[in-house]
């Protein structure tokens, strides 16, 4: 069974998939830059990541996702890139909509989250 996470986890996950590119890799200065978030905030998340076994974190500043943190990173991309997508026709500020989408995701039971957005029923609503 997946652990809950809260949708600053989410946020974060999300953020670290979509900077991180193929070289898996990022500095947390990055993340505070892409984010527009203090550096201080970035290294407590990150290690509130680590905690989870969802990233690994060296000396330098530069984080990895775990092989699942990696998997529930994919997972969560994949439910929140459908549900925005619908979502956008309704609303176009992005903030307020990822902040949206992040929530409703952490709501959702974990168990619940391959279902959500990997049925053809969701696709074919959404």
């Amino acid at each position: 069974m997946q652990q809950a996470l809260s949708a600053s986890n989410i946020k974060y996950l999300l953020a670290l998939r979509s900077l991180c590119g193929p070289s898996n890799e990022i500095r947390c200065v990055s993340v505070a830059d892409a984010l527009g978030i203090s550096k201080a905030s970035v290294h407590a998340m990150m290690n509130a990541l680590k905690e989870k076994n969802l990233i690994e974190k060296n000396h330098y500043g530069m984080v990895h996702f775990t092989p699942e943190g990696r998997s529930l990173a994919d997972q969560y991309a994949a439910c929140y890139d459908v549900l925005a997508g619908y979502l956008h026709r309704v609303s176009s500020e992005e903030a307020a909509l990822r902040a949206a989408l992040c929530a409703f995701l952490a709501e959702l039971p974990p168990d619940h989250l391959g279902r959500l957005c990997q049925s053809s029923t969701c696709a074919a609503h959404c």
